[in-house]
């Protein structure tokens, strides 16, 4: 009895840390894409339009976002150069975070 007591905490031990490490990984998706068009918003929308050559996709820039985030999108149409865009997940459309790719 003592053993099989043993074996269920041993068990759940893992299946907790098992499910800590997967909460950690869904913090976020990261693609490198380079854009292909900025379309500005529109007086009633609150985000910005952006089309990358790698999706047929729109992804929307909240137009509260960091200013930086608009000037990078910018830089990677003009120069035709890839940037980090950080969403909540693979289905979202809503851009988080830009960086620029190293």
């Amino acid at each position: 009895m003592c053993l099989l007591s043993l074996f269920f905490v041993t068990i759940t031990l893992q299946s907790n840390a098992a499910m800590k490490s997967h909460k950690k990984k869904a913090k976020g998706v990261e693609n490198a894409m380079t854009v292909a068009a900025i379309r500005p918003a529109n007086t009633d929308e609150t985000f910005v339009k952006v089309t990358f050559n790698q999706s047929q996709r729109f992804y929307k820039l909240p137009n509260d976002s960091n200013p930086k985030y608009l000037e990078l999108l910018k830089e990677s149409e003009k120069k035709n150069i890839p940037v980090i865009i950080k969403r909540a997940s693979e289905q979202s459309d809503i851009i988080l975070e830009v960086k620029a790719s190293k």
